[in-house]
């Protein structure tokens, strides 16, 4: 069915990032089962987000087999996500995959500190390719009345209630080109990244001037050849260390 593929395209698109100071998501396999229609998606409603609060959410979606076209039952062979419009600014999303094969489990997540409130009602335009009987491209889909996200005032909580330096969660983790590695500093302080490969050689070093707030430096590695990197970001104080994987 149409819908049902675009709202899973849609939280496919939605979702980004995976952690890079923790373990990368997993599929929850165990708790997320298909229940008899095409495709699943665990859990069925995404948590509000809070203005100005850190966002991160991961979500298990179950790819669908077949859909119905014009009363024409017909098998998926894949998706692809094309594009997505009116994600709450801030946000940002990540999957695990870039197409999306039927009856195969995949994990998601949207990650990102949303910078204005209200309910978003996404617009998402995703294509199917289909056998018929070979495989071919079907027509583009758009949807924009399945999947919303309500972001909701300040709560008065500090996000970041801790007085001490932190590091952020990077994203998106693996990357194919660009990673985003975080921090958090109480006071205005010189912030450095450097990045090493699995034999301890410098790739790369930088180093900013943060004031107070959240930070991210944007490390370009599409140079780099596919694998793990080390990085480590240190401060006046402190010193803190992390992995990402570069994916191709």
């Amino acid at each position: 069915m149409k819908k049902r593929i675009v709202k899973i395209a849609a939280v496919l698109l939605m979702t980004h990032t995976a952690i890079g100071l923790s373990a990368q998501c997993e599929p929850d396999t165990v708790n997320c089962t298909d229940t008899g229609d095409p495709g699943q998606i665990c859990p069925a409603v995404l948590p509000a987000a809070t203005l100005d609060a850190v966002y991160d959410e991961s979500i298990t979606v179950l790819a669908p087999s077949s859909f119905d076209v014009s009363g024409i039952v017909v098998n998926v062979a894949y998706i692809r996500v094309d594009s997505v419009l009116n994600l709450p600014p801030g946000l940002s999303y990540w999957a695990n995959a870039d197409l999306f094969y039927p009856d195969s489990a995949y994990c998601i997540q949207l990650y990102g500190t949303p910078e204005e409130d209200g309910e978003f009602q996404l617009s998402i335009y995703v294509t199917p390719f289909i056998y018929f009987p070979t495989i071919v491209q079907g027509p583009q889909v758009v949807d924009s009345t399945s999947v919303s996200l309500t972001v909701q005032g300040p709560s008065g909580i500090d996000p970041l209630p801790s007085k001490g330096f932190q590091v952020l969660p990077t994203f998106p983790n693996p990357f194919p080109d660009v990673v985003r590695v975080g921090f958090y500093t109480p006071v205005g302080d010189q912030v450095s990244l450097k990045v090493y490969n699995i034999l301890g050689e410098l790739m790369h070093e930088e180093t900013q001037w943060a004031p107070p707030g959240e930070h991210r430096f944007g490390f370009n590695g599409r140079s780099l050849l596919p694998g793990t990197y080390f990085y480590r970001i240190t401060n006046s104080r402190e010193l803190y260390t992390g992995k990402f994987i570069k994916s191709r």
